[in-house]
């Protein structure tokens, strides 16, 4: 017997059998769906409004973002400190020299490898501010470990005449000329601080194929080309914010050591009273290292007053305090000083102000303050004091120790031994990295840029093992040759340091950096004084 369905009766199909229909009711266009009213058609959505309103606005976004991101990303602050990423470092210090230069200043754009990071340009600028009161100058650096100066010549064929230098420091090393930018894998930093068509152009011959398409695309896409800077902002922020939310009180707070010296940044106790008179010392050997020392005094987020000490000495400052402020006033130093750059013996410290009255021993250990300050350990060494403290035979204990050690800087500071200690054997000739150099000169001549070349400081340990080789004597006379064209000069800082002011054979700890700022500024403040008065004045 079989069951009648009457039409008044809602149909009742299996799941199998329902989707046999509905496949039937599409291709015949029953009412079902497409051909039943005109309203159910307007209540089903379409797929080409799905398209316009959804998919079409994502590539548009993105083409949105590639044309304009040099327009936004750029002012997007990096939280972390240049060693956090070399690379990204590079790139804002590249982008800051689209600034146009202030009407008659001076600029002076230092350069190099790894090397160049013996020179501080903040503590050179405040150093030539202050023996040039008159004269307006702006020091930048740009540094990048690996780069070539074949690399650095094809960047200012793009950059210099918007960068406009006054003054070029080419900061090198004989490493750097050990091998070529064409036979080593390049820097991947690179591919977003060189121009990418130039470098395609030069470069096609000596690259494979995936780097051929990898150059292209970053000459097509800017969000392609800064890929990996876009994602060291991103962990940037974010290790920032963690930061942020993880924060705790260092043991020992308020960035003071127990001698009353003080850290770069640190906080000091306040009374109830609505206004203190803070006592502060600015020790001789700060002024000498930087010129300047700039302080800002704050209390929670409001500045109370900032201050400009050019002479060193007992100070005085007081300080107004806003109601209801919190009780802590925080410092800030705009930089450091070390008593070892100086020669007053052997403390390694990067110190700030000296107090008058040494922080209270309950303030340093029982009150916390409310941000996270620097480790003040006496015996907290700066990280990249590879050696540690130490002089003479524990200096010499230690570097041996290193240099023996299975770990990658073991095996690194070895590599840079043998690839040194081969020149011994080598005949020079002025090619490869060397004719680079020369175009690289002729190059920033041409702008009417002086050009300051630089031999940077070797340890005294390996320097005397090759310096009186055919092959280095001839590398000397090149440079010299080289400046003697108009503009050009040479300075041969190679001997400038002891052995215990490096963190190998050619990078000096920061102690040696401080040490080479006051003879940057020398040769510097000389050169500020040779630039043609009239071009500055119609810039």
């Amino acid at each position: 017997m079989h069951e009648v369905v009457s039409p008044a009766r809602p149909e009742r199909l299996l799941p199998a059998r329902r989707e046999v229909q509905d496949d039937v009711d599409r291709s015949l266009g029953n009412g079902r769906h497409g051909g039943e009213t005109a309203a159910a058609a307007a209540a089903r959505p379409r797929v080409s409004g799905v398209f316009w309103k959804i998919w079409l606005p994502i590539p548009i976004l993105f083409i949105l973002f590639d044309c304009t991101f040099n327009l936004y990303f750029w002012r997007i602050p990096k939280l972390s400190g240049p060693g956090a990423d070399w690379g990204y470092q590079f790139l804002i210090d590249a982008h800051r020299l689209d600034v146009p230069k202030a009407p008659g200043s001076v600029r002076i754009v230092a350069f190099g490898s790894s090397v160049s990071a013996a020179f501080d340009p903040y503590q050179v600028e405040g150093l030539l501010r202050g023996a040039l009161p008159g004269t307006p100058v702006e020091v930048h650096r740009l540094m990048l470990p690996g780069i070539h100066p074949s690399e650095y010549r094809l960047l200012w064929e793009a950059d210099a005449k918007r960068a406009q230098p006054d003054i070029a420091v080419v900061l090198f090393n004989l490493l750097d000329f050990l091998s070529s930018g064409n036979d080593h894998e390049m820097n991947p930093t690179l591919h977003a601080a060189l121009p990418p068509w130039r470098t395609l152009s030069e470069r096609h011959a000596a690259l494979p194929v995936s780097d051929q398409l990898e150059w292209t695309l970053d000459g097509v896409s800017n969000l392609y080309r800064y890929r990996k800077v876009i994602r060291s902002s991103l962990q940037d922020h974010l290790k920032a914010g963690l930061r942020w939310l993880t924060a705790r009180s260092a043991p020992g707070g308020y960035g003071v050591y127990a001698d009353g010296y003080t850290k770069q940044r640190f906080g000091v106790r306040l009374d109830s009273a609505p206004a203190v008179d803070f006592e502060y010392y600015v020790h001789p050997e700060w002024i000498r290292q930087r010129g300047e020392v700039g302080l800002t005094f704050s209390v929670g987020p409001t500045v109370v007053a900032h201050a400009v000490e050019t002479q060193p000495g007992w100070k005085v400052l007081h300080l107004s305090l806003p109601r209801r402020a919190q009780r802590v006033l925080h410092v800030t130093a705009d930089s450091v000083w070390n008593p070892r750059a100086g020669g007053l013996g052997d403390d390694v410290r990067l110190l700030g102000l000296q107090l008058r009255q040494p922080v209270p021993a309950d303030a340093l250990n029982g009150h916390a303050p409310p941000y996270h300050y620097p480790p003040f350990d006496d015996g907290a060494l700066h990280e990249f004091l590879r050696m540690g403290g130490g002089t003479a035979d524990e200096f010499a204990r230690k570097w041996h120790e290193v240099l023996e050690s299975n770990t990658a800087f073991g095996k690194r500071f070895r590599f840079y031994r043998d690839a040194k200690l081969r020149v011994r054997t080598e005949t020079f000739r002025p090619t490869d990295e060397y004719a680079e150099m020369a175009r690289l000169v002729e190059q920033l001549s041409r702008l009417g840029t002086r050009v300051i070349l630089v031999n940077t400081p070797e340890s005294p340990w390996i320097l005397n093992d090759y310096q009186d080789s055919p092959y280095y004597r001839d590398y000397l006379a090149f440079f010299r040759q080289l400046a003697q064209k108009p503009g050009v000069q040479f300075v041969d800082l190679r001997s400038a340091l002891p052995p215990e002011d490096f963190n190998d054979w050619h990078h000096p700890s920061y102690v040696g950096e401080i040490k080479l700022g006051p003879t940057f500024a020398g040769f510097l403040r000389d050169a500020v004084a040779r630039v043609t008065p009239s071009r500055v004045a119609t810039q």
